[in-house]
């Protein structure tokens, strides 16, 4: 569990490092989605112009959504996060994926025969996406679709 804390917050930091390479004269304004190079990220962060991060120089992220996590998982809110503190965000994040699986088996197990077949899941699909229940997918329910598939951009 510290490995997934650790990991989260690595990651959350370099994103916080390409935000800031975003907004750096140097980085790419060209409007395409390229990602900063580790050349860019490390001159966004690199405050004493050394080409490293010191331990000084590199800030966890305070405004995303791991350290929202983070901060949520403090239940009395001493700035650590205890064992206890960690066990019980994971027993509430185990619970809340357990009922939305449940949820979406029980819709996809169309006959109720507990099990869900490769032409159930095709059918809960199909229909998931007719919106209008017309019985016929148009290409603005597959556009919504799609948008609904791709992860939020920050």
């Amino acid at each position: 569990m510290t490995k997934t804390l650790i990991s989260t917050a690595i990651v959350s930091a370099f994103t916080v490092l390409a935000s800031a390479v975003i907004a750096h004269p140097d980085s790419n304004h060209s409007g395409n989605a390229e990602k900063p190079s580790a050349k860019q990220a490390v001159r966004a962060m690199d405050t004493d112009g050394d080409g490293l991060i010191n331990f000084e120089e590199f800030e966890l992220p305070q405004k995303r959504r791991s350290a929202d996590r983070l901060e949520a998982a403090d239940i009395d809110g001493d700035g650590n996060i205890s064992r206890a503190e960690m066990e019980a965000q994971l027993a509430e994040h185990l619970a809340a994926d357990t009922e939305r699986a449940t949820k979406r088996f029980d819709q996809a197990d169309i006959n109720s025969d507990g099990f869900v077949t490769p032409e159930e899941r095709k059918q809960a699909a199909f229909e998931m996406l007719d919106e209008n229940q017309d019985g016929y997918l148009s290409p603005e329910e597959l556009v919504k679709a799609g948008k609904r598939q791709r992860p939020p951009q920050s």
